[in-house]
């Protein structure tokens, strides 16, 4: 597995390094990482054709008046009563600036009131540091120790200059194994959702005269015997590899190798037809279809699929005699002098029916759609 996946290396570094404000004006220093994120393909850079190099992109403003460059970096302004009042760009971030990008302190809350759908996007890890405020590393030790102590997690106030929002900081204890360090020591900062963010399923689904259904413990038991039988012991998402970037990867390597073909990749995120088959989890879907949709369901699938089939089977046949008695005519020269309106309804409606377009309105509609259609006006 490891020899034929294709990864991109990425050295480990952090983030941002940020101030944590806790109380009375004690202050910490922390550093951010992202111990996982979704990989995507580099950004496409543009080289120069002759030298190869890349291009750098500018952008220069026009005086309106004179046509020659603007030098000087440009300015905003907002008209007050008689004059314009100037804004330098420092000035324009400084008033749109929310906090100081700080994370600042709030309280604390137990742990059961986190909850999992709370994290709707991947989490950064807090590490200390004392490269800038001395002491950090033994302050943040101290309230790690209190947080797991306690089974409590700290909610604080991320000012960040894009989206600043609440977030809860989530203690982790060091794990260990004979091999070395499996877990490190630090605090998780969760964003917390807005209240628009988390919407309950059942009110979008609900009125006045309906009661949403309700799954019996029967369908429950069944369905829970089915998942255990489809679940992937040990599951990793490491295990499996993303087919789009596989094949991003393998491109660039047929190019920089100056290969002619391309190496054939395995996707494994398709579904494991021969896996699913197997007797165990054949009998769990079936009792699983039973206990939902009752004992004929398979019989109402197929009556359905043979009605399905047979309309597509009618349309088809009218599509094709349609075509042939519509061939007769020259549409686009009865269309040209003007002599539609001397066929009948029947001969208008089987040339819509063998072009797929709408039978529906007056013989007057039906020329409008017919001329349209071979683009006369």
């Amino acid at each position: 597995m490891k020899d034929q996946l294709r990864k991109r290396m990425f050295k480990k570094r952090r983030i941002r390094r940020i101030t944590l404000s806790i109380a009375g004006g004690i202050s910490i220093e922390v550093n951010t990482y992202a111990l996982i994120r979704p990989t995507v393909p580099g950004a496409i850079t543009w080289l120069n054709s002759v030298t190869n190099e890349p291009l750098k992109t500018e952008r220069s403003f026009i005086c309106a008046d004179t046509g020659a460059l603007v030098e000087e970096p440009a300015k905003r302004f907002q008209p007050y009563k008689s004059e314009n009042i100037k804004f330098s760009t420092d000035e324009l971030a400084e008033i749109k600036r929310v906090s100081t990008g700080h994370l600042r302190l709030l309280g604390f809350k137990p742990l059961s009131c986190l909850k999992d759908y709370h994290n709707l996007r991947p989490a950064t890890f807090l590490f200390p540091s004392d490269e800038e405020i001395i002491g950090s590393t033994s302050t943040f030790i101290a309230l790690h120790r209190s947080m797991l102590r306690l089974g409590r997690f700290a909610t604080a106030f991320y000012g960040s200059s894009s989206h600043p929002q609440l977030v809860a900081l989530v203690a982790q204890e060091e794990i260990t194994s004979p091999s070395g360090q499996v877990e490190p020591p630090g605090m998780h900062m969760i964003y917390l959702p807005y209240s628009d963010d988390i919407r309950n399923i059942e009110e979008q689904f609900m009125d006045a005269n309906s009661v949403v259904p309700r799954a019996t413990d029967d369908q429950i038991k069944k369905a829970t015997a089915l998942i255990k039988r489809v679940d992937l012991k040990d599951f990793s998402v490491c295990q499996f590899a993303n087919p789009a970037l596989q094949r991003h990867y393998a491109i660039l390597q047929a190019l920089a190798l100056d290969e002619d073909e391309m190496p054939e990749l395995n996707d494994e995120t398709l579904p494991d037809e021969q896996g699913m088959s197997r007797q165990g989890i054949v009998n769990a879907l079936e009792e699983f279809k039973v206990s939902v949709y009752g004992e004929n369901h398979d019989q109402e699938e197929a009556d359905a699929l043979s009605a399905t089939t047979e309309a597509s089977k009618k349309r088809k046949a009218n599509a094709e005699n349609a075509s042939k008695e519509s061939a007769k005519y020259d549409w686009a020269e009865l269309a040209e002098n003007g002599k539609l309106s001397y066929l009948t309804v029947v001969d208008l409606k089987r040339y819509l029916t063998a072009h797929n377009l709408p039978l529906s309105g007056k013989k007057d509609d039906l020329i409008k759609r017919i001329v349209n259609h071979l683009g006369k006006k």
